[in-house]
């Protein structure tokens, strides 16, 4: 069988039973009329009556977008009759009329049988195909005395593969907005995005989700009145309010989006008698999908995108990143945690990918920028006759200085910023990600994901134009020094060295002032990495305490916090406080480290050991 059937597989010994539906009671005896729910019919399985050619599908499998129907690509022929004004194929098999979808895709609609169908029943070959399956469903519902209830429709896929007739098929109700088969099934690995046990309410969710799915598929078979209007319109209002009044709203739509869908939806209830009603179903669809993707209703339901409904995993970052992380300034590990924040659970929420892509794109045009008006004062720098007397020579000198090394590690730097920002920006940009769908963005971060490295690899990609342009400005600057203290007098040197050091100052006091990591794992970075290097254990000492207090302080202001960032208790007066405490933690932290560098330096001088000896 082709791979492009896609069966839902009957029950197996080894099937879950969380996510089995069994046979539906919808089919009604005749005679004797049972309602939906009835106990007496829930346990048929017409199953074993049908060919081993039926099989249940959803409608999220229909291959409308995937069907290989090509037109013979020759010059157009067409000649009309006079006073012609009909054009029709012909006369269609009694009872069926042609829909045509909004989108373009005709489809076939049987008004007794309620029957819809994709097959080209123009095709005489397709249409004696589809009554045999036809003819098979009325047999077997005629031999258990059972008829399709009112308000319910049959879906029949017909394709022919190697030769060999299939039909997928399901039922749909209006009135409970779901669907059903005549078999037990088990959707367990059609259910994707969820994981666990699922409750009879949460598969129901899904199956709602499925019947938006077929109203989006076959728009014109189904009828709406203004209490769908006012649901349609009651879902989204629910959704927009949420995304406007929380930053991390679950809602895989953005403000925007829910705006013109109500928009679009007030729109063509006013027109109601006229209108193809395809928006109720495409929109429906979206908003019931992300309702069953967080558990909606259901125990541990996700009320925020930075919810974990799981057991959360602590995910321990390899040494390579650590080293790479003190290299480049911090910038991987705060790229990996927005990464990891985005990816809760492995939920895809495309507006926030959408933002964080035109962020990282804004910042590396600006690394661009930036680097490449560092790149011409570097070669500026180098061509002053005082940093190499042989621009002037008609020989060059073999030995170069110090200052000229430097620029020449900043040219370099800044030119492998401006390489990988264009890379950067190339990548992102051809592929459009603001305008892609959420699954291409899964499928993307799912590949990264799912490597060796996992989102580290990514974030150190990203994290990379930042880092070198910094060691760029870091080298030019050492280099500009150099020439200032090495070649010039003491009182140039002087008028140099104090404003140099009252800025160099600064520029600490800032980056620790606002260094995005508030709960120092950067500090514990350097702590584990100096405790390697000079033999003591990790986390001994008083420096780890001064961490772990940090963290704990940080921990407590987290919990402080709500779900849209207010954070109570916090007036302008903690605030100070807050400050001032990071203030006396880093005072402390270096005064021990201070202390214990001179312990070692005397013990090193009582033992006659020259200072500069290991």
């Amino acid at each position: 069988m082709s791979s492009q059937i896609d069966k839902i597989l009957p029950l197996d010994s080894n099937g879950s039973r969380a996510s089995v539906v069994p046979a539906s009671p919808f089919l009604q005896p005749i005679g004797d009329v049972v309602g939906p729910g009835t106990s007496d019919t829930a346990g048929y399985n017409l199953c074993e009556a049908f060919s081993d050619n039926i099989y249940p599908l959803l409608p999220t499998k229909v291959p409308r977008y995937k069907r290989e129907r090509y037109i013979e690509d020759i010059c157009v022929t067409c000649e009309l009759s006079p006073k012609q004004t009909e054009f029709s194929l012909g006369e269609l098999p009694f009872g069926w009329k042609q829909l045509t979808h909004p989108g373009g895709q005709p489809y076939f609609y049987h008004d007794d049988k309620k029957i819809i169908t994709e097959c080209w029943i123009w095709d005489q070959q397709m249409f004696i195909i589809l009554n045999d399956f036809i003819k098979q469903f009325e047999d077997v519902t005629r031999s258990q005395n059972w008829t399709q209830p009112d308000g319910v429709d049959l879906l029949l896929e017909v394709t022919v593969e190697d030769g060999k007739n299939w039909c997928g098929y399901y039922y749909v109700s209006a009135s409970t907005r779901s669907l059903f088969w005549l078999e037990t099934c088990d959707l367990s690995r059609h259910m994707s995005g969820v994981r666990g046990e699922v409750s009879p309410t949460h598969i129901k969710l899904f199956l709602e989700s499925q019947y938006w799915r077929h109203w989006d598929l076959f728009p014109n078979v189904n009828k709406a009145t203004n209490a769908i209007y006012d649901l349609v319109a009651n879902t989204i209002a629910d959704a927009r309010t949420g995304v406007q009044s929380s930053r991390t709203s679950p809602i895989n739509q953005s403000k925007e989006d829910l705006k013109e869908m109500a928009e679009i939806v007030e729109g063509m209830r006013s027109r109601m008698s006229s209108a193809s009603h395809w928006c109720l179903g495409r929109f429906m669809y979206l908003l019931v999908t992300d309702q069953y993707l967080n558990y909606h209703g259901q125990f541990g339901a996700r009320l925020n995108s930075l919810q974990s409904i799981h057991v959360k995993k602590v995910l321990k970052q390899t040494w390579l990143f650590r080293i790479f992380n003190l290299l480049l300034f911090s910038a991987p590990n705060i790229h990996l945690k927005t990464l990891n924040e985005l990816w809760v659970d492995e939920l895809t929420l495309r507006p926030q990918w959408v933002n964080f892509f035109i962020k990282m794109n804004g910042q590396w045009r600006g690394h661009i920028k930036i680097a490449s008006i560092l790149l011409a004062a570097d070669v500026a720098f180098l061509s002053i006759p005082s940093i190499d007397p042989s621009n002037n020579m008609s020989n060059l000198r073999s030995t170069r200085n110090a200052a000229q090394i430097a620029s020449y590690l900043s040219v370099i730097t800044s030119f492998a910023s401006m390489l990988l920002g264009l890379m950067l920006v190339r990548q992102h940009q051809a592929k459009g990600y603001e305008r892609l769908d959420v699954k291409v963005y899964h499928d993307y971060l799912h590949i990264h994901v799912a490597s060796k490295w996992g989102f580290e690899g990514l974030a150190i990609a990203y994290s990379l134009p930042y880092a070198l342009l910094t060691w760029g400005m870091a080298a030019f600057l050492v280099g500009f020094l150099l020439l200032c203290f090495v070649k010039s007098t003491a009182i140039v040197r002087s008028i140099v060295a104090i404003p140099s050091a009252l800025i160099c100052g600064l520029i600490v006091w800032c980056i620790w002032m606002f260094w995005e990591e508030t709960d120092y794992h950067w500090l514990e970075s350097f702590h584990n990495v100096w405790n390697r290097l000079t033999g003591k254990h990790e986390g001994s000492g008083d420096s780890s305490a001064l961490v772990q207090e940090g963290e704990t302080e940080s921990r407590q202001d987290d919990a402080a916090a709500n779900s849209d960032g207010t954070v109570f208790g916090h007036d302008a007066g903690s605030l100070e406080q807050d400050v001032g405490q990071r203030s006396k933690h880093m005072l402390l932290f270096w005064l021990t480290r201070a202390k214990s560098w001179w312990g070692d330096a005397r013990l090193t001088g009582e033992n006659n050991i020259p200072l500069s000896q290991p």
